[in-house]
């Protein structure tokens, strides 16, 4: 540990490398996600909320830990490390050191600021900011105000505050836990409320049509999909072990400005491994597609599939940044039995187009990691006119 912490003190940070303008404040947001790669895991994932930059630390266990400190004293080791590994596969990248943090889980905070001094991190980042989560708003009946998941998460329809008819909930779990905020603002609807409102909540809720909004591709995998029992019997025959805690940190956890990236990152995290074993075992129809992940998945999860097709297909070979993640994630699990579709024509076509670059990267460029800054000063500098790329 002290070795990692004289690493991440020494770490430049961008103004170093002459890059003010594009890291803008230099502030992340971190927090724990559960996953289910292989076996149940969370991992630490922290987000600049103003760019598209994101980073995370290797599948570790955190939010099993059962006091603050424990939780304090397993993160910060993953919260290092994930500022430590350089962007990507290029060994030759430079990592940075942050400006400044805060965390989703505010009652961690003091404790993660008290490891940090401990350890002897740089002071300037043993002050670890809060980021508090969204309340539920009254009256809004598209999510539990509870839990905050929305209605196309739950197969019934949301429960209302018999009360104050304003608050909605999915479980009498979730409406006896919220109660604790909602009862400042219950009041019934022609009046101010009695003194039984403020006592306890609702002694009943009910029900109400609440016209479900569409569930996206990760909402529904990490909700609705294993407790479909055709979709649990897919996931079994892909080797996906059922956990009822995949998505960990709901999205709605989250800052608005930093949601949408979080969400993106953890749904590539989730995606990446049904998608790929439906895949390789020649599972990948349509009618399966939507079983677990809805019939709303959408043309951007397509576009993703056909892509990582074409990579099943080209079959990486060790040493390459895919074979890497295949086997970091252990994607080729050995119960599986590999049986592809096919290449079509097209594919054909694309593979051959792929290899014919292979062959030329490795004749012409040698050393590709070395050469990507001058094949992105050549391609800024070049005439892209005569290409059509780029019409002034």
């Amino acid at each position: 540990m002290e070795e990692k912490v004289r690493s991440f003190n020494n770490l430049p940070g961008p103004a170093d490398m002459e890059l003010p303008n594009l890291f803008g404040r230099n502030h992340w947001v971190f927090g724990v996600c559960h996953v289910e790669i292989k076996n149940p895991s969370e991992i630490l994932i922290a987000v600049n909320p103003g760019f598209d930059f994101m980073k995370e630390a290797s599948p570790c266990q955190i939010l099993s830990m059962p006091t603050i400190q424990g939780k304090a004293e397993a993160t910060v080791p993953h919260l290092l490390d994930a500022f430590l590994i350089p962007e990507g596969f290029n060994p030759k990248a430079t990592a940075l050191l942050p400006g400044s943090w805060s965390t989703l889980e505010p009652e961690m905070a003091q404790a993660i600021e008290d490891e940090l001094k401990k350890h002897g991190v740089t002071p300037a980042l043993c002050k670890v900011g809060m980021v508090f989560r969204e309340p539920g708003k009254l009256g809004d009946s598209t999510r539990c105000h509870g839990c905050r998941m929305g209605q196309a998460s739950f197969f019934e329809a949301l429960k209302r505050c018999a009360q104050c008819g304003r608050a909605w909930y999915h479980s009498r779990g979730c409406q006896k836990a919220y109660w604790i905020v909602h009862k400042e603002t219950c009041r019934a609807p022609a009046a101010t409320a009695s003194p039984a409102a403020t006592a306890s909540p609702a002694a009943t809720a009910s029900p109400a049509a609440v016209p479900p909004p569409k569930l996206d591709a990760h909402d529904y995998y990490t909700t609705k999909a294993p407790n479909d029992p055709e979709a649990r019997d897919l996931m079994k025959s892909l080797c996906l072990e059922d956990d009822s805690k995949r998505g960990g940190i709901g999205c709605a956890s989250f800052p608005s400005p930093c949601r949408l990236l979080w969400k993106t990152m953890v749904a590539d995290t989730v995606f990446s491994l049904p998608r790929y074993r439906l895949i390789i075992t020649g599972q990948d129809t349509p009618e399966n597609m939507r079983l677990l992940f809805g019939p709303d998945y959408g043309t951007s999860l397509e576009e993703q599939h056909e892509e990582v097709r074409l990579q099943c297909l080209l079959e990486p070979r060790p040493g390459s940044p895919a074979h890497v993640m295949i086997t970091k994630m252990n994607m080729n699990d050995s119960c599986l039995v590999r049986a592809l579709r096919p290449a079509t024509e097209d594919e054909e076509g694309k593979i051959a187009e792929v290899r014919g670059l292979q062959a030329l990267i490795q004749g012409r460029v040698g050393d590709w990691p070395g050469m990507v800054l001058s094949y992105s000063l050549a391609v800024r500098t070049l005439d892209q006119r005569r290409f059509g790329w780029w019409l002034p």
